[in-house]
Parts: C-alpha cells; sequence; structure tokens
C-alpha cells in the first residue's frame, strides 16, 4: 500500500452532497469523519508530510494558531477529505468537570480525560443564576482560519453539542436524572439557554458560503436504549435539533446528525421525520450495522461511516479489507452513503487500519465502471 497522502486530490464537496442527497450515483467512494484525534495527525504528519505537528485542544489553549489550521487543512485534503470538520472555542465558559488517568492507547496522549458523571457545573437554581450566560460567547476562529486555507471544491463542516453538553458538563449524568425528576423546570432551562447558544453560534456561521454543512453531535444512547426516555427527548432535545435543521435548509445547507447509542425504533422516526436529518452518522455492529440501516432507511436519509470501531481495532488486514469492501458493496448503489470510521478516527486504533481503510475507499469502482 502507497502512503496515504494523495499528490493530486480532486475534493468535491458538492457532488458529495448531491450522493448523499441520492441525487447522482456516487463515481467515487467519498469518505467522512466526525474527527480524527490528534495522535493520529501527529504521526501521519510528522510520518509523511515531515512536519512537526503541534496539538491544540479547544477548551484550553484560547485560539489556534494559523499553522496548525493550515496543517490541518493541508491533512485532510491530502487524505481526500471533501471538508474539514470545525468546532466553536466557547470563550469564558467555566472549564468542565474532568476525570483523568493514564491513556493506554496506541498512540497515548499521556492523561486521557473522562466526564465526572457525578455532578456538573449547574446543580441548583443559585449556581444557574450565577452561571456565565450572557459573557460565553462563540469563537469561531477555528472556522474563519480553515476557510482561509482550504483549496477548491472543500469546504467545512460546523458541530456543536447540545444534550451532551448539557449531560456531561453543565449538568452531569447523575445531576441530569435526579433533576429530572426533582426539578424538571430546571432541566428545561438549561436546555433552553445552551440551545438558544447553540443556535446563535449556527447562525452566525449558516451563511458563510464555505460552510458545507452543520455536523451536529449529540450521544443520545447507549447499547441498548437511549440514555432519556423517548418523551423526554422529544420535549427537551428535538426542538432544538429541528431549529438547526430548518436554519441549514433555509440555507441551502446539509444538516448531518452524529449520534452513538442505540435510537431503533424509539427515536430515528423522529430524526427523520420531525427533525429532519439529511445523514445520520455513527454506527456499531452490536446495535445495527450500517449496512442494516442502508436496507431499511436508505431511501429515506444518508448514512455515514459505518466501519466497526471493534473491527477497526483488531481486525487483522485481510479481514478488515474484506469486511470494508463488503461495506461499499451492499451501502455505494444508489448513493446516501459515505464511507468512514463507526465513530470518530481514535488513537486506540493502530494507524495501519485507519490506513487499510482509506486505501479500500480509493480502490472502489462503480459497478458498471
Amino acid at each position: 500500500m502507497k502512503g496515504p497522502l494523495l499528490e493530486h486530490p480532486h475534493p468535491d464537496f458538492e457532488e458529495l452532497a448531491r450522493v448523499l442527497k441520492g441525487e447522482q450515483e456516487p463515481r467515487r467512494a467519498h469518505v467522512v469523519e466526525l474527527g480524527i484525534d490528534q495522535e493520529v495527525l501527529q504521526v501521519i504528519s510528522e510520518r509523511y508530510l515531515g512536519e512537526t505537528w503541534t496539538a491544540w485542544n479547544r477548551w484550553r489553549d484560547g485560539v489556534p494558531p494559523r499553522s496548525y489550521i493550515q496543517r490541518l487543512v493541508t491533512l485532510y485534503y491530502r487524505l481526500g477529505y471533501d471538508y474539514v470538520p470545525t468546532w466553536p472555542i466557547w470563550v469564558n465558559h467555566p472549564p468542565p468537570r474532568r476525570r483523568r488517568t493514564e491513556d493506554t492507547a496506541v498512540l497515548p496522549r499521556g492523561e486521557r480525560e473522562w466526564v465526572d458523571e457525578s455532578r456538573g457545573l449547574i446543580g441548583s437554581w443559585e449556581e444557574f443564576e450565577r452561571f456565565p450566560w450572557d459573557e460565553i460567547q462563540p469563537d469561531r476562529s477555528p472556522t474563519e482560519l480553515a476557510i482561509q486555507y482550504l483549496p477548491p471544491g472543500m469546504k467545512v463542516t460546523v458541530t456543536a453539542t447540545l444534550f451532551e453538553h448539557v449531560m456531561e458538563n453543565l449538568l452531569g449524568y447523575e445531576g441530569l436524572f435526579y433533576m429530572l425528576h426533582d426539578d424538571p423546570e430546571l432541566v428545561e432551562q438549561v436546555f433552553t439557554r445552551w440551545g438558544q447558544k447553540l443556535y446563535q453560534y449556527y447562525e452566525s456561521v449558516i451563511d458563510m458560503e464555505p460552510v458545507g454543512a452543520i455536523f451536529h453531535a449529540d450521544d443520545l444512547g447507549f447499547k441498548t436504549s437511549t440514555l432519556l426516555p423517548p418523551e423526554a427527548l422529544r420535549r427537551l432535545v428535538f426542538p432544538w435539533l429541528r431549529r438547526y435543521a430548518a436554519l441549514a435548509h433555509e440555507h441551502g445547507k446539509m444538516f448531518w446528525y452524529h449520534c452513538c447509542g442505540n435510537i431503533y425504533p424509539d427515536v430515528i422516526e423522529d430524526l427523520i421525520e420531525d427533525v429532519g436529518i439529511d445523514a445520520l452518522h455513527s454506527f456499531q455492529d452490536n446495535i445495527l450495522p450500517v449496512t442494516e440501516f442502508k436496507a431499511r432507511y436508505g431511501h429515506r436519509v444518508a448514512a455515514l461511516g459505518g466501519v466497526d470501531m471493534d473491527k477497526l481495532a483488531r481486525l487483522n488486514e485481510p479481514s478488515l479489507r474484506a469486511y470494508v469492501r463488503e461495506t461499499l458493496d451492499r451501502c455505494m448503489p444508489g448513493g446516501r452513503f459515505a464511507l468512514g470510521s463507526g465513530n470518530t478516527v481514535a488513537n486506540y486504533i493502530p494507524l495501519s487500519n485507519y490506513l487499510i481503510m482509506l486505501d479500500e475507499s480509493r480502490r472502489w469502482r462503480p459497478s458498471s465502471a
């Protein structure tokens, strides 16, 4: 296998959009990712570009340097992507509560952070009132800088989180679950305040021509169910997702939705029919393989990614190649599909396996070709 960086990439986000909408049969396999871990990008940058990589953390480090964003765009371009994913920096946001432990991944980062599930930043009305809602503002510099370095044909996606941010950072898992019973009005107010923050952010970037899609990220479930009862999601979360999707569509953009967990059969219809997602991202074979999703829902909504993380992490080369080829052969016909990992290119995935997935995507050809 040759190195992973293409000498003459041909990004075409508009073609990707047509394929995902089912308006065009795919001529090649487009690839998508919600994100690629910095450790993976660092190895690729230093090994194949010969350039030193300097990591950047959007929670801790403030505005990213131009050199970081320029190299990020270059890597996504040379790896064959049609877009660069970007996130805002939430200025004046109190630091989230985290637990830390040793990182034992293939490409370790020293320490790995975990959500402190016991409680979040807000546990009472007093803490809600003291929280600096008005001071917290989205810094769009990662998106604005990326746009400056985009090659022809590439766009950016913009990503933020609602449910996950409330659950992990603002209220905490246990805090959310208890308060849904003890103080549902406080829960609703937190979702309202953060939901409006996100709407204002998306509204501030969606009319930029190089923004191709909102790639909203909110994990709603775990292996067997949603984290909250469906009626709670319909009351607290889906009205905001519907507004975000409508905003994207009003500006001629797509609304992609990343969601881990078992959302079948409880809320998938809500997401397709009520929210109006254009594409769903994140698939696990032990919940619903992407091939089965495509067979059930592919005439209504696109599927993104789908290469199961466990298989991407553990299969040997012949088995992984066969698995990716089967996924492509079953999902590519008719469009409404783009290949990628089932979640993100995490630092615990062997780099060789990520590159095998990319290689198979480049080998794919339509059956009529």
